[in-house]
């Protein structure tokens, strides 16, 4: 027997029923949400093997969301594997479908989303309340299941955002903050005859290979320049201009290895102590073949 014309079933739905719930959602999360700032993210990718080089964050909108996992975050946030201890906090936010379309169309923010209909994984959010990123791991998209046939809200599993080595430029300075703080940093000595000074914030280009980075301090008594946000490696005696100070330095040395924005940071350590323990300097370090003439 087919269902009644006269009344729409629970996932037919009508009109005037979706506009009702989807108004009591969107009034719901305006009451108890939070304001959430909205990062898009930027893929700059190598033009020969289209390998991504780093990603940028640039824009940012605000939308209101609310928190689902008021109790916490979620399980296992604080685990220790066999790469030490890690730290997977878990958010959930749920925001209007509604209130989305408003803010993407409102910001011009649909040319710079991969998909513009809903919230994207790999985009980032920030959570004022506990001032960290987290990062989109998954958008629950049919929850619950068309409800009078209509979705009303996305669920947006997040996780706490490990920073590396990503570019954040939005514009809030408390967002912006964190790369300074968390960022992969390097300190290269700068040679005796240069001139002008760096500025912080701006961006400086090798002469030679074209690697830019952004300067993080400058101190031209020691002649030490931090940068971060690399583009590639820099190359000895070569060069470096600043975009906006035109100051002019040739770099002396520099450890690619040393982050000076950890003080637990042992990647120089470790290498160090692993050319100890293998020779790479031999053909074959793992046996004999190739490493002396007539050897087999």
């Amino acid at each position: 027997m087919p269902t009644s014309p006269y009344f729409p079933t629970y996932h037919q739905g009508h009109s005037g029923e979706q506009g009702l719930v989807q108004d009591l959602v969107d009034e719901q999360i305006k009451l108890f949400g939070s304001d959430i700032y909205y990062l898009p993210k930027t893929i700059l990718a190598d033009s020969t093997l289209d390998e991504v080089r780093y990603t940028k964050y640039q824009d940012q909108f605000q939308i209101e969301m609310m928190l689902i996992n008021v109790m916490g975050f979620g399980d296992n946030a604080e685990f220790v594997s066999k790469f030490g201890l890690q730290i997977t906090d878990e958010i959930i936010f749920r925001v209007s479908t509604n209130r989305w379309d408003e803010e993407v169309a409102e910001h011009s923010m649909s040319a710079k989303l991969t998909v513009p209909e809903r919230p994207n994984e790999g985009d980032l959010l920030y959570y004022p309340l506990t001032q960290n990123l987290y990062e989109i791991k998954y958008v629950g998209k049919e929850e619950p299941f068309f409800q009078f046939g209509k979705i009303q809200f996305y669920a947006i599993t997040a996780e706490l955002y490990q920073v590396g080595s990503d570019d954040l430029a939005t514009g809030v300075a408390e967002i912006d903050a964190i790369e300074t703080l968390f960022d992969t940093a390097i300190s290269l000595t700068m040679g005796v005859g240069g001139t002008g000074d760096f500025t912080v914030g701006e961006t400086v280009t090798g002469g030679t290979t074209s690697t830019t980075a952004e300067v993080k301090s400058w101190d031209s008594s020691t002649r030490i320049l931090i940068v971060q946000n690399r583009t590639g490696t820099f190359a000895a005696n070569e060069s470096l201009t600043g975009n906006d100070s035109n100051a002019v330095w040739v770099v002396s040395t520099f450890d690619t290895l040393q982050n000076t924005n950890s003080e637990y940071d042992a990647n120089r350590q470790i290498e160090d102590a692993a050319d100890n323990i293998v020779d790479w300097s031999e053909g074959n370090p793992f046996g004999e073949f190739g490493n002396f003439t007539g050897s087999i």
